[in-house]
């Protein structure tokens, strides 16, 4: 009986904790945003929240593109108030475009939990846009002081 008892308990825990490690699932996501000229990518901005790394890669004159990288390390707490702010306003897609005839020029988008970025459609009701435009503003409230610490001489006069 002491064994079943013993039994019963490991497998207690050990479900428990399961369930509980699938409850702290550590939420993340991925953003891009890109400014396109002559059908390439003259600037984009990404982040991973999984690795912290947000690049700004410009393309030179040269044809070469240089990039600019920092970790930024988002909390748990700064994940999730942003994933809150999605499910508050609740865009219709978590993408914005700025077209020039048939050409993109611009895009945004941000993916929660490894969902592909480049399958995102468009935002075509400007009341998303503007949910979508307030889920980046949040981001960046989050990346923005750690890139001005790091290249401050972009933040001149601005």
């Amino acid at each position: 009986m002491k064994n079943y008892i013993i039994i019963y308990l490991l497998l207690f825990f050990s479900t428990a904790q399961n369930c509980n490690s699938q409850q702290n699932k550590n939420l993340s996501f991925t953003y891009e945003r890109v400014f396109i000229i002559n059908k390439k990518i003259s600037n984009s901005f990404t982040y991973d929240s999984k690795s912290g790394i947000y690049e700004n890669k410009q393309l030179y004159p040269d044809g070469n593109y240089q990039s600019k990288i920092i970790t930024v390390n988002l909390t748990r707490d700064n994940v999730k108030e942003i994933f809150d702010l999605y499910l508050k306003l609740k865009p219709q897609n978590l993408r914005n475009c700025l077209y020039l005839g048939n050409q993109l020029m611009y895009s945004s988008s941000i993916s929660f939990d490894n969902n592909k970025l480049q399958n995102l459609t468009c935002n075509k009701d400007e009341n998303d846009e503007i949910k979508y435009k307030k889920i980046e503003d949040k981001l960046y409230e989050f990346v923005l002081p750690t890139y001005k610490l790091k290249y401050p001489n972009e933040f001149i006069g601005k």
